[in-house]
């Protein structure tokens, strides 16, 4: 088990959309690459609207409404915001939760596979039977590391051979 440091999460564990459900949409496929999305300057935009939009809304012959409606999206968008940040946070506690566990219980089968392999040198051969898929398991990291060794070593030669033949 590698010594990572970890401690209890404290934030939010229930995330509730159901205030926002109405403003909750599931797009088709691919569809979200059709959209426009928010560019650099929006800020200045925002800040700018409430005061020029109403000034000169009947000289550009839009209703003031259009503000209105920008206004509801704007909220929309900053309650949507604040729920994806906490629910950003729970599946990143989550996926880190999941790799601690597996992180434990593979330093368990490790552990194991040790005393097995232990005790049919010592004991009872026949040991080694009943926990050979653990056995097997356990050993995949060593057989994939020594072939990736060899292929690597493979490779330095060729290529040290390839640099000591003489040119033509």
């Amino acid at each position: 088990m590698a010594h990572v440091p970890a401690s209890q999460f404290a934030g939010k564990l229930l995330i509730d959309a159901t205030t926002v459900k109405d403003i909750l949409f599931d797009l088709a496929p691919g569809a979200g690459r059709m959209l426009k999305r928010a560019q650099e300057g929006l800020p200045d935009v925002l800040t700018e609207l409430p005061s020029a939009l109403p000034t000169y809304a009947a000289t550009l012959g839009v209703s003031v409404e259009i503000f209105l409606r920008i206004a509801t999206s704007t909220a929309s968008i900053k309650q949507l915001e604040e729920l994806l940040g906490d629910a950003r946070k729970l599946v990143e506690v989550l996926e880190e939760s999941i790799a601690y566990h597996e992180d434990q219980r593979e330093a368990e089968f490790s552990q194991l596979a040790e005393t097995v392999k232990r005790t049919a040198a010592r004991k009872d051969p026949t040991v080694e039977a009943a926990f050979e898929k653990l056995l097997k398991y356990v050993a995949q990291v060593g057989i994939k590391a020594a072939a990736t060794r060899r292929k690597n070593e493979e490779a330095a030669r060729a290529a040290a051979d390839k640099a000591n033949e003489p040119s033509l």
